[in-house]
């Protein structure tokens, strides 16, 4: 299969690598399939394209300033457009977008926003650059991220926990960071299951979390493979009986390292395949 990833080449160019398009890339090629990157930024975003000798074409969550062809008169390949921040702009642009393009289907990273035009299609984590290292535990609990709404959070876990914060730190550096924690917390943003959580356990390191029912059929369960919290009361006394039972993290820890295994961008790659090839006769 030809495959086709759009996705402009990102701002930062310490993470510019852990892209979601270069990513979904490795977990394709792993599957023996002949995978081009194109968009805004990218070497060859200026070169002459035949976007009809794909066989699928997937429009990878592009904020898109009027670069994105319409692919209205692109009839040959299975057409998806993947959503992952719907809970930050609303269907509403992405519907406009899906129906300027005649997609076939909408990949939806965020299960509330689900219509009839979309399947359920979670985010995921790049194994091949996220990883268990050989890293020292130096913190009981640590968040790497942006504050966004965090911030009272952030200064609660301080002060009670001495939570290290490492705010902005991208690629390679937060593979580090992340493995140094033993418990690394989180808050979705809204109703979503965000990259963080994935590429916690795919550090081998506890994930803290706010609760949430897709992280129950993606597996995650509460005090077994992460820490599921439901508000801020439950939060600290799960986190309190964590710090008085450090042990119990290794085997938290391992456990949802075993489950990172099923949120790679190569499974997700493997499931791609299967919708192709389902859609390809219709």
């Amino acid at each position: 299969m030809k495959v086709l990833i759009i996705q402009s080449n990102g701002e930062h160019e310490a993470n510019r690598h852990f892209r979601e398009c270069f990513a979904l890339q490795r977990g394709f090629v792993k599957l023996g399939n002949k995978v081009d990157v194109w968009g805004a930024g990218h070497s060859n975003f200026k070169d002459p394209i035949d976007f009809n000798a794909y066989d699928l074409i997937i429009n990878l969550e592009n904020y898109d300033s009027g670069w994105v062809p319409s692919f209205a008169s692109t009839t040959r390949p299975i057409k998806l457009l993947w959503v992952i921040d719907a809970h930050c702009r609303s269907m509403n642009p992405y519907m406009r977008e899906f129906k300027k393009g005649e997609y076939d289907l909408i990949l939806q990273a965020s299960r509330p926003y689900l219509n009839e035009h979309s399947i359920w299609f979670p985010n995921a984590y790049d194994d091949t650059l996220i990883k268990k290292r050989n890293v020292e535990k130096h913190h009981f609990l640590g968040f790497c991220g942006s504050v966004l709404n965090r911030q009272d959070s952030i200064n609660l876990l301080k002060k009670r926990f001495n939570l290290k914060t490492d705010i902005w730190v991208l690629g390679d550096a937060m593979v580090n960071v992340v493995n140094s924690y033993k418990i690394h917390w989180n808050r979705n943003i809204s109703n979503d299951i965000n990259y963080r959580s994935f590429e916690t356990i795919g550090c081998g390191t506890v994930l803290c979390t706010n609760a949430n029912k897709q992280y129950l059929d993606l597996g995650f369960v509460d005090g077994e493979n992460c820490i599921l919290y439901t508000d801020t009361q439950d939060m600290i006394v799960k986190l309190k009986f964590y710090e008085d039972n450090e042990e119990e993290l290794i085997t938290i820890a391992a456990k949802g390292l075993e489950l990172a295994k099923s949120h790679t961008y190569f499974e997700r790659a493997k499931t791609l395949n299967e919708i192709y090839n389902s859609r390809r006769g219709q």
